[in-house]
């Protein structure tokens, strides 16, 4: 039986914080395709972002919840095997794109947006973020990946990305992928969104001209690697020839702080 019958049948709408057979269901449709999901049988965040991207797609309202029309949306979503590689963009990507446009305010006040972000990953990066003016670029990948259930660095650090996390190694980039690099005074992190059509990597992350955007960065800034979150199958497409077109100004990126 289709997932859209079985809404329909139970008369039911998932929404977040829902848990039970059905939701399992629903999560295990998804997976199949392309999403990265477990079925747990807890409507979480993760499922909320996987469920509002197929919304975003099928030109649906946007609100999370898991009806039937939804579900007919996603009952006409292809199987992995055959999905395009926009469909199968990992979750925690799909909530960074999500954010783009946030911005840190300028002078003594804070974004409260950026600041409940840093509450509420806790530990070492609450206590040691107190202000949006401080780099937050590590902030904004912790925040994406704990926004999917998934680990990230739980440091402000952004050279963390490169290894010192549950994480594989990738042999090239990939959309999805964390890419650390140096930046004068330190480091920057960025997720892998394509390629442009001047050949630079298009990276999605946060303080980029204090904001959370999708820039240009030529390859050979990324030298530190591309990494993979471990509990995440690997991605299907490996390497800078094999990333989708996402086309740029071509002026790379400069402000990172």
């Amino acid at each position: 039986m289709k997932l859209s019958e079985l809404i329909t049948k139970n008369s039911h709408t998932l929404k977040m914080g829902m848990s039970g057979e059905l939701v399992k269901i629903a999560q295990l449709e998804l997976a199949k395709r392309g999403y990265s999901l477990k079925g747990t049988g807890y409507f979480g965040p993760a499922t909320d972002v996987a469920v509002e991207t197929v919304q975003k797609r099928a030109n649906l309202l946007v609100d999370g919840e898991l009806g039937p029309n939804t579900a007919k949306a996603i009952d006409a979503l292809p199987l992995a095997a055959s999905a395009s590689a926009e469909i199968s963009r990992p979750l925690w990507l799909e909530a960074g794109i999500k954010l783009i446009g946030t911005k840190e305010v300028l002078g003594s006040k804070d974004n409260k947006i950026i600041m409940d972000w840093a509450k509420e990953e806790g530990g070492s990066i609450e206590k040691n973020y107190d202000h949006d003016i401080i780099p937050w670029c590590a902030l904004f990948a912790n925040h994406i990946l704990t926004k999917v259930g998934l680990k990230g660095t739980e440091t402000l650090w952004a050279l963390d990305f490169a290894g010192k996390w549950p994480a594989n190694k990738l042999a090239g980039p990939a959309v999805g992928a964390f890419a650390p690099m140096l930046r004068n005074g330190g480091g920057h992190i960025v997720v892998v969104v394509g390629k442009d059509q001047h050949g630079n990597i298009m990276g999605l992350g946060g303080n980029q001209s204090d904001q959370v955007s999708i820039v240009p960065f030529p390859v050979s800034r990324l030298n530190k690697g591309f990494w993979w979150p471990k509990d995440v199958s690997m991605p299907w497409s490996i390497g800078l020839n094999l990333l989708p077109l996402v086309k740029s100004n071509g002026q790379l990126s400069n402000k990172e702080v």
